[in-house]
């Protein structure tokens, strides 16, 4: 049998470093802040060649934050798909939008790109200005799409 998810395979070639990094985050008491996640800050900055970086602590924070420097406020609308993991809807909501789903292709278990595109033609008339919705549960500005890719 085939393990669904092999953690220790996909770390065991970082160990030694991984544990040296842990070892000085230990040795310097420096968990949250500090030279480290300065350093980090830095270097993924320049890796993505871009100015800024900010390291938060996990994934939910990022997609919140994510948000949020986009622009999406409360009541707005971010659609998403209903096979994700909790923490997408609930960065959605921590933003103050609702989320909305598009469900997924039954063959990749990603967003279905036709579905979507028919959501938003349903969504948006051509005749009138995109921004202004017609679907009738529709109650918010749609502001974002987050296409989770799982597997």
């Amino acid at each position: 049998m085939i393990p669904f998810l092999d953690l220790q395979a996909q770390h065991r070639a970082l160990e030694k470093e991984l544990t040296e990094v842990f070892r000085q985050a230990l040795l310097s008491a420096s968990f949250i802040g500090g030279t480290q996640v300065e350093n980090f800050e830095k270097e993924f900055a320049e890796f993505c060649e871009t100015r800024y970086c900010v390291g938060v602590s996990n994934g939910t924070d990022a997609l919140r934050l994510a948000l949020i420097a986009a622009g999406v406020k409360e009541g707005d609308e971010v659609i998403t798909v209903p096979n994700t993991f909790i923490a997408t809807t609930e960065a959605i909501s921590q933003a103050g939008a609702r989320p909305v789903f598009v469900d997924v292709d039954e063959h990749t278990c990603n967003m279905d790109p036709n579905k979507l595109e028919d959501y938003l033609k349903k969504r948006f008339t051509s005749n009138v200005s995109r921004f202004t919705s017609h679907a009738s549960r529709s109650t918010g500005q749609l502001k974002a799409i987050i296409p989770v890719h799982l597997y």
